[in-house]
């Protein structure tokens, strides 16, 4: 009788756990980005589509102004008083992240650069910004003000820059606070953004947490990335989200996941078939700890042109690195070229937001639960030595080309020596033994 009792709330608990919960309090985003034709509007209609109800605008405080007093009046009109007419226009609330420090740069004005953060010129000039950019937004609802984006990235591990700069934030949060209560009769939900590796890395989750005492939300970037810039098995989300979420358990200082993404690029390890399995995890992962996240912004709906990709690289400093340009480039849970095309992932999206009455949403379910990969993967990638191909059913055969298409090896085992190789791209294509194929990208440094 034990067994059997225990047999049955095993079962409830089971049901309990993979159930969908309803949407509640919680708030989707969307990075939106257009796809090649340009039109915005019909990105718009997208990210609309799919239960958008807050949007991310991202301003580096050097795009405003580069030198002393020097602000860039066509920015200033272009981005943010159109941003203010258009959002407002279709009641659309704004995630304000305000950069003097984004990832690896501090983007300050520059006769600004020798000071530290804490310096009082430093403080009282970004008072002025502030001034500056709520007169361009008077009409703007924000979901969130957010001051610095990864800043981890830039301060490492340096106790005394992260002193410096909470002390920054204790001094500008004040008078942000102060401009937006004037304009909305209301308080603005203040904070700054970390990536996921610094909220829980040892090193610097201490010095991570110095800052965020006392902030509104805890602000985080999500990618689920291995060191060399493939992608982590969609499965890690929910093990994240149960370590992130046992960081800041605090339910009063709800966690804001403001950059959710999943590159879906065959370079990366990746496939259209693994990221939507990522979203898919990411809905469950989120009901579990819906309590504690409040926010998640998916990064992105439309995937980058290859021109904004190479500027990226050579901003970050990875120029030449091809697995972070494809990382990069495959964001999108739609591709570029044209009008765009939907990956499965943006219907898998939908049908998510339909199990939970998120909003009034309709997807297409046909074929989309037999949707896997289609019979295994190639690691590691980008590779020095061997090449592992992982499936289900054995490997009928392979051929490796070159970027000209000459075939240069091919086999039928599992393994693929590469050392010999010389750097470069290569194409793999793949017969399993069950008829299905396989193509992707290799890269040789």
């Amino acid at each position: 009788m034990k067994k059997l009792l225990l047999f049955g709330i095993f079962l409830l608990t089971f049901k309990a756990l993979s159930s969908q919960v309803p949407k509640g309090g919680r708030i989707l985003s969307w990075h939106v980005g257009m796809s090649e034709n340009g039109n915005y509007d019909s990105a718009m209609g997208y990210a609309r589509r799919a239960c958008m109800e807050s949007v991310p605008l991202f301003v580096s405080w050097r795009s405003i102004e580069d030198s002393a007093g020097l602000f860039n009046r066509a920015f200033l009109d272009a981005t943010l008083r159109v941003a203010n007419f258009y959002y407002s226009f279709f009641g659309i609330p704004v995630e304000l992240q305000l950069a003097p420090i984004n990832t690896v740069r501090r983007e300050i004005p520059a006769d600004l650069e020798a000071l530290p953060f804490d310096d009082p010129e430093m403080i009282r000039r970004f008072k002025i910004l502030l001034d500056t950019l709520f007169d361009r937004i008077p009409d703007l609802t924000l979901t969130t003000l957010s001051i610095g984006n990864e800043i981890d990235g830039y301060l490492g591990t340096d106790m005394q820059a992260y002193l410096e700069y909470g002390t920054f934030l204790d001094s500008v949060i004040p008078h942000a606070r102060k401009r937006y209560a004037a304009l909305h009769g209301d308080e603005v939900l203040t904070g700054t953004t970390f990536m996921f590796s610094g909220l829980l890395n040892p090193a610097t989750k201490n010095l991570c947490k110095l800052i965020n005492s006392g902030r509104d939300f805890i602000a985080v970037t999500y990618y689920p990335l291995n060191p060399d810039f493939t992608m982590k098995a969609p499965s890690v989300v929910f093990s994240d989200f149960e370590r992130l979420t046992a960081e800041y358990p605090d339910t009063a200082r709800p966690i804001h996941l403001v950059e959710c993404g999943y590159a879906s690029s065959p370079v990366c390890n990746s496939s259209e078939a693994l990221q939507a399995e990522f979203y898919k995890n990411i809905f469950a992962a989120w009901d579990r700890h819906a309590a504690q996240i409040r926010l998640i912004s998916f990064f992105k709906l439309t995937d980058w042109s290859q021109a904004v990709v190479e500027e990226l690289a050579g901003y970050y400093g990875l120029p030449n690195h091809q697995a972070f340009k494809e990382y990069l480039r495959s964001l999108g849970v739609r591709s570029y070229p044209g009008d765009g095309e939907n990956k499965a992932a943006y219907e898998t999206i939908l049908c998510e937001l339909a199990a939970r009455n998120w909003c009034s949403v309709t997807c297409k379910t046909t074929g989309m639960e037999n949707l896997q990969e289609p019979e295994g993967r190639f690691y590691p990638n980008p590779v020095n030595g061997t090449l592992h191909l992982s499936g289900r059913a054995p490997v009928a055969a392979w051929n490796l080309y070159d970027t000209e298409g000459r075939l240069r090896l091919s086999g039928k085992g599992r393994d693929i020596d590469l050392s010999a190789f010389s750097p470069g791209l290569y194409l793999l294509d793949i017969e399993y033994a069950n008829g299905e194929r396989m193509r992707g990208k290799i890269i040789k440094p």
